[in-house]
């Protein structure tokens, strides 16, 4: 029993990886096809506007699925959907759009590393950084750990992610200390976004520069505490 069962568990493993990167794969190719068909009708802000007023839930729904999955397969980075999803639905509205649907990502993907282990998240990340990670290496300090490193801008917070699920920290904590940390990262984004659709551009370079630059920050902040 032993040598028929230990095989079958790391192919289920892949399959499971292979299938998400299929799907996720295919949803990248749809939104740019969708972009580039619609691209004339983006550049309109009013009418995208009124288009979407129109069919708000549908593209609530769209913009939620979109932020889910680029949790859990980050094809595209996540401040260009907040960015997005400021310039359509405003910076508030937007923010609680990509808030639920981080979530939502988040929740699927810490199910999906609970139930298919470290191979499946190997998969996706090399096995040497995720062992590096301090929330993984230091369990006392494992929550003030996370909230800082959700919190500071620039840190590879879908990766982190992935290494949660290989923890035992529980899935409401989670949510209530990512959510919280993502929160300032997130409307800045938006905010950004929604300066551009109201052709505040001065606004708009402002918020953005000031987000772009503490992104770089925290990205070196991150190496540096790797490497302690």
């Amino acid at each position: 029993m032993k040598n028929t069962s230990t095989p079958s568990t790391p192919m289920k493993k892949s399959k499971a990886a292979l299938i998400l990167s299929l799907i996720s794969a295919v949803f990248l190719c749809l939104t740019v096809v969708g972009i580039i068909l619609l691209r004339k009708y983006i550049a309109d802000v009013e009418y995208l506007r009124e288009l979407v007023g129109e069919h708000y839930l549908l593209a609530a729904l769209l913009c939620i699925l979109i932020c889910a999955i680029q949790v859990v397969i980050a094809l595209i980075p996540g401040e260009l959907v907040e960015i997005a999803a400021g310039y359509i639905f405003g910076a508030w509205w937007g923010s609680l759009l990509c808030l639920i649907g981080i979530v939502l990502g988040s929740v699927t993907t810490l199910l999906l590393v609970r139930k298919f282990g470290r191979k499946f998240v190997y998969a996706f990340y090399p096995e040497e950084k995720i062992k590096n990670l301090p929330i993984l290496n230091q369990p006392r300090k494992r929550n003030w750990l996370v909230f800082i490193l959700f919190c500071i801008p620039g840190t590879p917070k879908d990766m982190l992610t992935y290494a949660i699920g290989l923890t035992d920290m529980s899935i409401p904590l989670y949510i209530l200390l990512t959510t919280a940390a993502r929160f300032p990262s997130v409307i800045s984004s938006t905010l950004g976004g929604s300066a551009v659709g109201d052709a505040e551009y001065i606004t708009a370079l402002v918020v953005l520069g000031v987000t772009l630059l503490l992104s770089g920050i925290g990205a070196v902040v991150y190496k540096r505490m790797g490497k302690k």
